[in-house]
C-alpha cells in the first residue's frame, strides 16, 4: 500500500511538471516580483536573496528545502497570516484554533493545541532570527516584510530546539537611506478593511529609519444565534518601527520594535455527526444545519497582544564577523469560546473554555563567522533562551436539565481552574563548517550541543462540582492539586551534508540532518499524579536529497526534494474517554518519506506559471495507544495529507506605455487527512481557488485591483473535537472579495 502511495507521489509530481510544460509554447505571461531582465537585455526569472543559513545568499544556492516568498507577493495577495502562506509551501499544513492555538504541520511533523504551560511546538517561528516560543498568543500578524522562508525538515543546527519539522523565518523590510513611502487600502464583503503603509529614509548620515501600520477589520463570518454576537470577527492593528545606525566602517547596529493588537469575537465551533460512530451524539440534533451558526449563552472573545524588542550588532574584523543578538519577546492572549457548539434547550450541556496566557521570551545569541570568500568556511556560536509562560483555564459545563442539589443538572454541571507557570532556560553551542573538495564539490559537517531546565508549578482548583465522575464537564477534576517539577534534558544535533554544482545552473545535494523538541508536562489534568508525569522530548533524523537548477537561460527553474524521516518518541496528543482531557504522549517511532516540487517558468515576458507540491508517506511504525491499549502501528500520522499541490499563473502584460494588465490566479489542493492517531476522525480532500485582476502603472507607483479568495466558497474544516458521537468543527474562512488600491511615492 505505501509503494502505492508513493508511486501516486511521484505521478502526481510529473503530472503537475508536464502541465507547465506544455504551456510553454503557447503562453506568453510573467510575474513582476520574479522576472527580471539582464544587462543584455535577456528575460529570465529573478532570484530571492535569503538568510537560511544565517548569512545572505540565492535561494537557489542553498542546500536545504526552503521555499521564499517576497514582500511583493505577500502584498498583493493580501497575506496576513501564516494559513495563506501554508496554501503555497510542499508538505505545508495550517489551521488556527483561537487567539492562542495554532496548529502547523510540516512534513508530518507538528503540534496540536500546545494546551500546556511547558508545551513545545514542533515548528519554529523567527521574526528577524528572533524564536518566537508560542504559536499562536506570541505571533505577530504578517505585513510589511521582506519575505517569509519555510524551511523544511529539523534545522537543529543553526536554528536550535523545536525545529524538528521546519522553521519558519519573517523577515521585516528593512530602512532605506533615500526616502521612500507607500500604503494600500483593500475594503470587501464582510466589512472588511485591509490598510498598511509605510515610510523610510534617512535621519542623519548615519542613522535610517522606517515605520510600519497595519489595520485589518471584517465582521462576522459565524453568528452565535442566542446572543447574536458575531463570530470569527477581526479588528487588528500593529505598527513596527525600525533604525539602522552605521557606528562605523566596521560597526552596523539594528533594533526593532514591534506591538500589535487583536481583538474578536472567538471562533464558532459546530457539532455535526460522527459518520463513523453508530447512532447520534449528543449535540447534533440540537444544532440548526448552517455550519456557521453557533448556540451559547456566554459572550464570546479571542484577543491577542504582541510586543517585541530586537537589538543587533555587526561587526567586521578583518576576514571574520561578529554577530550579537539580543531581543525581548511578549505576548498576551486571552479567549473564551464554547467547546461544545450549543446550548440552548434542549441540548443536554454546554461546555466552555475561558483561556489566559502570558509569555515572555528573552533571546541572546553571540555568533563568529569566517569570510564567505575562502575554500574553508565556518560559524560557531552560543546561545541562551528564557522563557516564562503563565496558562490558566477554566472549564465551565452548564446543563439545562431540571434537577436540583445531587439531581440529574447538578451532576452535569461543572466548574474548574487550571494554573500552570512555566520557567524554562535553554543553553546551545553550535558550529558548522564548509570545506571546498573541488571546486564543484562542498562538504559541510554542524552540529548543535543543547541543555534544557523546565521548572512547572501548576494547580487545580474546583470551583462548582456536582456528583464525582461528572462525565460531560469538559475536564473533570478527580481531585484539587499543587504540583511542583523540575526537569533537565541534553540533546547533541548533527548535521552532514555534500553538494555539487556540476554546472553554474544546477545544485545537487545529499544530507543527514536531525531535530530536537523538548519534554514537558500535561496541561489540564484530572489528579496529581498526571499533572507530575512528564513525556519526554522527541527527536528526528532526515535523510535528504535534492536538486535545485535553472534551464532555458534562467526562464525554468525546477526545485525537487525526497526524504525519510525517522522519529523517536514522537510526541502525540490523544482524547482521554474517561477524564475529557487532553493528553500527551510519546509514540514509540514514526516514519514519513516523501517527496517535493516547486517549478517556475517564464514563457515570455508576461506570463509566469508555477506549480508546487509534495506527496508524503507517514506511519507510526510501533504505537500503542497508552490510554486505550490500542496498536496504532501502520496508521497515518494525524494532520498529514497523502498529496497536496498548488497551481497558477500571474500575468504582468503592457497595454500601453505607462499602463499594464495584471492577474493572478491559483488554486491550492490538499488530499484526505486524519484528525487524530487513531485514523477515525477523517477529513475529505478540498481544493480553494484564489484571484485577482486590475490594472498598474507601468513605472509600479499604483494598482487597482479586484481581488476574491475561496472565490468557490468551498466549506472546508480547520479544526474538530471528536465528543460524545460528534465532531465539534471550525470552519474556514468562506468566500471573500472585494477592491484594493495600492500607492507608491
Amino acid at each position: 500500500m505505501a509503494q502505492t502511495r508513493l508511486t501516486k507521489g511521484v505521478l502526481y509530481s510529473a503530472v503537475a511538471s508536464a502541465a507547465i510544460g506544455m504551456f510553454m509554447p503557447a503562453a506568453s505571461w510573467a510575474q513582476e516580483d520574479t522576472t527580471t531582465a539582464s544587462e543584455s537585455g535577456q528575460l529570465m526569472l529573478d532570484e530571492l536573496v535569503i538568510t537560511a543559513r544565517k548569512r545572505e545568499e540565492s535561494l537557489q544556492d542553498v542546500p536545504i528545502a526552503v521555499t521564499g516568498i517576497g514582500g511583493d507577493q505577500l502584498r498583493d495577495e493580501q497575506i496576513t497570516d501564516l494559513s495563506e502562506i501554508a496554501l503555497q509551501v510542499p508538505s505545508f499544513t495550517f489551521q488556527s484554533q483561537n487567539s492562542m492555538e495554532s496548529e502547523m504541520f510540516i512534513r508530518g511533523v507538528g503540534s496540536v493545541r500546545l494546551n500546556g504551560a511547558t508545551a513545545d511546538p514542533s515548528i519554529g517561528t523567527f521574526l528577524n532570527e528572533v524564536y518566537v516560543g508560542r504559536r499562536g498568543s506570541a505571533t505577530p500578524p504578517i505585513f510589511d516584510l521582506s519575505r517569509v522562508e519555510v524551511l523544511r525538515g529539523p534545522q537543529g543546527t543553526l536554528f536550535g530546539k523545536n525545529i524538528v519539522g521546519g522553521a519558519i523565518n519573517l523577515i521585516t523590510a528593512a530602512p532605506q537611506d533615500e526616502f521612500d513611502a507607500g500604503g494600500s487600502v483593500s475594503i470587501g464583503n464582510y466589512s472588511s478593511v485591509l490598510a498598511e503603509g509605510f515610510v523610510t529614509g534617512p535621519v542623519t548620515d548615519t542613522v535610517s529609519a522606517r515605520l510600519a501600520l497595519f489595520r485589518e477589520t471584517h465582521d462576522g463570518y459565524a453568528k452565535n444565534i442566542v446572543t447574536g454576537q458575531d463570530l470569527e470577527d477581526k479588528d487588528s492593528t500593529a505598527g513596527r518601527l525600525s533604525l539602522n545606525w552605521d557606528a562605523s566602517d566596521t560597526v552596523f547596529v539594528s533594533v526593532v520594535a514591534d506591538y500589535s493588537q487583536d481583538r474578536a469575537g472567538g471562533p464558532s465551533r459546530h457539532a455535526v455527526d460522527d459518520p463513523k460512530t453508530s447512532g447520534f451524539g449528543f449535540i447534533t440534533p440540537n444544532i440548526p444545519e448552517d455550519p456557521r451558526v453557533n448556540v451559547s449563552p456566554y459572550d464570546q472573545y479571542a484577543d491577542r497582544d504582541t510586543a517585541g524588542l530586537t537589538g543587533r550588532v555587526e561587526w567586521d574584523i578583518g576576514e571574520m564577523s561578529l554577530v550579537y543578538l539580543a531581543a525581548y519577546r511578549y505576548g498576551q492572549g486571552d479567549g473564551r469560546w464554547t467547546q461544545a457548539g450549543a446550548a440552548s434547550p434542549p441540548s443536554i450541556t454546554d461546555s466552555t473554555l475561558t483561556q489566559h496566557e502570558l509569555y515572555q521570551g528573552v533571546t541572546q545569541e553571540l555568533r563568529l563567522a569566517s569570510s564567505q570568500d575562502n575554500a574553508f568556511r565556518w560559524v560557531a556560536g552560543l546561545y541562551y533562551l528564557d522563557e516564562n509562560v503563565k496558562r490558566v483555564s477554566r472549564n465551565t459545563a452548564t446543563s439545562f436539565l431540571p434537577g436540583g442539589p445531587g439531581g440529574t443538572r447538578d451532576s452535569l454541571d461543572g466548574d474548574n481552574i487550571y494554573l500552570g507557570y512555566s520557567d524554562t532556560a535553554s543553553y546551545a553551542a553550535f558550529g558548522e563548517v564548509e570545506y571546498d573538495i573541488t571546486p564543484d564539490v562542498t562538504l559541510a559537517v554542524g552540529g548543535r550541543f543543547t541543555h534544557d531546565k523546565k521548572d512547572l508549578d501548576t494547580r487545580a482548583v474546583i470551583l462548582d462540582y456536582g456528583l464525582p465522575g461528572d462525565i460531560l464537564s469538559p475536564a473533570p477534576l478527580q481531585e484539587e492539586y499543587d504540583v511542583v517539577q523540575s526537569e533537565e534534558w541534553s540533546e547533541f544535533t548533527p548535521k552532514v551534508a555534500v553538494n555539487w554544482t556540476p554546472t553554474e545552473d544546477a545544485l545537487i545535494y545529499a544530507s543527514y540532518a536531525s531535530g530536537y523538541k523538548g519534554g514537558g508536562w500535561q496541561g489540564a489534568t484530572a489528579n496529581a499524579v498526571a499533572a507530575a508525569t512528564p513525556y519526554d522530548p522527541e527527536s528526528a533524523s532526515t535523510y535528504e536529497i535534492g536538486l535545485k537548477a535553472e534551464w532555458f537561460n534562467n526562464r525554468l527553474r525546477t526545485n525537487l526534494a525526497a526524504f525519510y524521516t525517522d522519529f523517536t518518541d514522537l510526541q502525540v496528543e490523544l482524547l482521554d474517554d474517561v477524564n475529557l482531557t487532553l493528553v500527551v504522549a510519546n509514540a514509540a517511532d514514526a516514519a514519513i518519506k516523501g517527496v517535493e516540487y516547486e517549478v517556475r517558468v517564464l514563457p515570455t515576458e508576461w506570463l509566469t506559471l508555477f506549480a508546487a507540491g509534495s506527496f508524503l508517506d507517514t506511519e507510526y511504525k510501533d504505537y500503542i495507544d497508552p490510554l486505550r491499549g490500542i496498536d496504532y502501528s501502520g496508521n497515518q500520522l494525524q494532520r498529514t495529507p497523502d498529496f497536496q499541490y498548488t497551481i497558477g499563473a500571474d500575468i504582468d502584460h503592457r497595454l500601453t506605455d505607462n499602463l499594464n494588465f495584471i492577474a493572478a490566479l491559483n488554486y491550492s489542493y490538499q488530499d484526505q487527512m486524519f484528525w487524530g492517531p487513531d485514523n477515525h476522525n477523517e477529513e475529505p480532500g478540498y481544493g480553494l481557488l484564489n484571484g485577482r485582476i486590475g490594472i498598474a502603472a507601468a513605472d509600479g507607483r499604483w494598482t487597482a485591483t479586484i481581488w476574491g479568495k475561496n472565490i468557490s466558497d468551498e466549506l472546508y474544516r480547520v479544526s474538530i473535537i471528536p465528543f460524545a458521537g460528534d465532531e465539534v468543527s471550525l470552519y474556514g474562512a468562506p468566500e471573500t472579495y472585494g477592491v484594493r488600491f495600492s500607492a507608491r511615492y
